[in-house]
């Protein structure tokens, strides 16, 4: 799909939107035969009124209340229309101009990701006949006066973040007989290749050297070997000797396919485990635009890669694991592997001495137990970080909410035969507090770090806004919009 802006529309333009708000019903085309057919304006509405003669096709599109525009509902209103106009080849969109002030390059770029983002579809396995047709393959953004330099770089920069957050998406839909740990390790590697990056893959025999206990244990019971991932955006500066730079350590869950190990889920529960991995591939999706984005920090990513199987040799509950340091841990729920692999990953990139550290993991389910399936929990070690974390989020249109870290519930850890256990065997509550204290633990003392239980936002049930039925790609602009910027000063 092309993309350019215009202060009209082009002469073979197929369709022109108009934006339209329930607080102001008379100001769209043919108000009388608007209202007669129900059409109110109200957020993501879309009507399709017939063109003067042989001119364009109108699409009328509701905003909401005029009063309470702002980047999150046009990024939403914009992506209902992009399922509504798929027919159309060229397409001219016109955002809203309250109290005629133009759109700034925010509202250009929520424009472009929520059309962009509204619009995916995952086929790859779907014929070409039930694909249908896949929508526009022209948008002019129509600003007065065709707008300057900031909304051409805001247009450019929602196609990278958008383009970065399908391609979360796709991995994250796949099927876990087609994104192994192995093909996910190809597939980061090409992107790495793609995008600039710097990318070592250890294999198993590589991950036994390196003492990774978790990540072996965890892989132990999957015919398909586990699989680490490194990659590293180091910030191109020699025209830029001044530009801010701090350097960051991400990591992401990436159990590629979680049927529970001995600890064995329900069939009904493992429908979405193939999703399992959809920290790694956050990651994997923020790290692909650093380069595009010209951005000024320098950022390290881990991915550690594994299927949780029960085949073959699997770790048994009561086994006790040495992880990456030495620390060891009673296994009381193999279905608790997440946190297993992230504490071997988490000490990797503790010893590399980042300024600031984050973990992305669908963790628990008692995270969208209290926070519902559209806002992700934040914890921290560093107010400066959370606070950080939250910006970007809401900047992004991804809400997170912080959950406290509190050492009141650190017994719950302690093990008899070992320094720590996985699980708490007969207490489900406040587990997701409980697994973020368990991976604290593998935090060097004095390094910053967040942890976003994504679990409840890593997929959607229906089409809504922005966000599509299957893989939501959530967390990739938040990361990109965070590590724009150095890492904050710790507390």
């Amino acid at each position: 799909m092309r993309w350019s802006l215009a202060e009209k529309a082009q002469p073979r333009t197929d369709a022109v939107v108009v934006p339209a708000f329930t607080d102001r019903p008379g100001q769209v085309p043919s108000a009388g035969f608007v209202a007669a057919c129900g059409f109110t304006g109200r957020l993501g509405e879309v009507l399709r009124l017939p063109g003067e003669a042989d001119g364009p096709a109108q699409v009328l599109l509701g905003f909401g209340t005029s009063t309470t525009l702002d980047d999150d509902t046009i990024r939403s209103a914009v992506a209902e229309l992009a399922r509504a106009v798929r027919g159309f080849r060229r397409l001219g969109l016109a955002l809203p101009t309250p109290g005629g002030r133009a759109p700034g390059p925010s509202a250009v770029r929520a424009a472009v990701e929520g059309f962009l983002l509204g619009g995916y579809r995952f086929t790859r396995h779907k014929s070409a006949v039930a694909s249908g047709p896949c929508g526009p393959e022209h948008v002019d953004l129509l600003l007065p006066g065709g707008g300057g330099a900031a909304e051409r770089a805001a247009l450019d920069e929602g196609q990278r973040l958008a383009a970065a957050t399908l391609l979360a998406r796709d991995l994250v839909n796949e099927p876990g007989q087609d994104l192994t740990p192995a093909l996910f390790a190809e597939r980061a590697a090409k992107v790495a290749a793609d995008s600039g990056l710097r990318c070592e893959v250890w294999d198993e025999e590589r991950i036994a050297a390196e003492r990774l206990g978790g990540l072996l244990a965890v892989g132990r019971g999957s015919l398909r070997p586990p699989r680490l991932v490194r990659l590293t955006y180091r910030p191109d500066r020699p025209d830029h000797p001044d530009r801010p730079v701090g350097r960051y350590a991400l990591i992401g869950k990436g159990v590629t396919f979680d049927a529970g190990g001995l600890s064995l889920k329900p069939s009904a529960e493992m429908l979405t485990m193939k999703a399992d991995m959809a920290g790694a591939a956050a990651v994997l999706g923020a790290m692909s635009v650093l380069t595009g984005l010209n951005c000024g920090t320098q950022v390290d990513a881990w991915l550690p890669l594994t299927e949780n199987m029960p085949n073959g040799d699997p770790v048994r509950i009561g086994d006790v694991l040495r992880m990456r340091g030495g620390r060891t841990v009673e296994v009381r729920n193999a279905d608790a592997e997440g946190r297993l692999i992230l504490a071997d990953a988490l000490t990797l990139a503790g010893e590399c001495a980042p300024d600031a550290m984050i973990d992305v993991a669908t963790l628990t389910d008692a995270a969208p137990i209290a926070l519902g399936r559209k806002i992700a929990a934040v914890m921290g070690t560093d107010d400066a970080l959370v606070d950080r974390l939250r910006q970007a989020a809401g900047h992004a249109g991804e809400p997170v909410w912080p959950l406290p870290l509190s050492d009141r519930y650190r017994w719950q850890l302690e093990s008899p035969v070992a320094d720590l256990v996985n699980y708490t065997i007969g207490n489900r509550h406040g587990t997701a507090l409980l697994a973020g204290l368990f991976l604290r633990e593998f935090v060097p003392a004095g390094i910053p770090w967040a942890h976003l239980d994504i679990q409840g936002t890593a997929l959607c049930d229906a089409d809504d806004g922005e966000w599509v039925q299957g893989a939501t790609g959530f967390a990739v602009r938040t990361l990109a919009t965070l590590l724009r910027e150095p890492p904050p000063t710790p507390c």
